[in-house]
């Protein structure tokens, strides 16, 4: 995608078709509500329409909104936590819809229950196809750290999952 200023609405809507899905499915796994993770990617594609981005090549892409969406997701759960609790009413509160059960949402519920350094490195590998060294490269690490976090996710994941299950 080129320059905002010599973007069109065009290059927007066929940079927007190419990445939606990928950015509001990363956003829900951080968010765990639709509506959050619609704003949140949301959000993120506004960042590219009113930035004066310049992306080499479509990974390259990729890679930005990945990082701008994780970093986004994650400033967003911070706000919520800061929040004060004790003056919400739970009974004026709105319901929270149960969550679409898939085969294996065990699985997916152990990954998000990992730290975030952890939960992020087995994401990237396993959910979106990234190789250590591109995960390195997105999330500034060194190559062998990244390494090490996923040893020790799927340590962690054994010993929640149990030892039948292999990553």
């Amino acid at each position: 995608m080129s320059k905002a200023a010599s973007r069109t609405d065009a290059d927007f809507e066929a940079f927007y078709e190419r990445h939606w899905k990928y950015v509001y499915r990363l956003c829900y796994t951080y968010m765990q509500s639709e509506a959050d993770a619609e704003d949140c990617t949301e959000d993120v594609f506004v960042k590219v329409l009113t930035g004066d981005f310049s992306f080499a090549d479509e990974t390259h892409e990729r890679k930005w909104l990945t990082v701008t969406a994780i970093n986004l997701c994650k400033d967003r759960l911070k706000s919520y936590g800061r929040r004060n609790v004790d003056s919400l009413d739970v009974e004026d509160a709105p319901e929270i819809a149960a969550p679409v059960q898939e085969d294996y949402s065990y699985v997916r519920e152990a990954v998000m229950a990992l730290p975030p350094k952890l939960k992020d490195v087995i994401w990237l590998y396993y959910f979106d196809g990234y190789s250590t060294d591109e995960i390195a490269a997105v999330l500034g690490r060194p190559p062998s750290t990244v390494r090490n976090q996923m040893r020790d996710a799927r340590n962690l994941l054994r010993e929640t999952l149990g030892e039948t299950f292999l990553l």
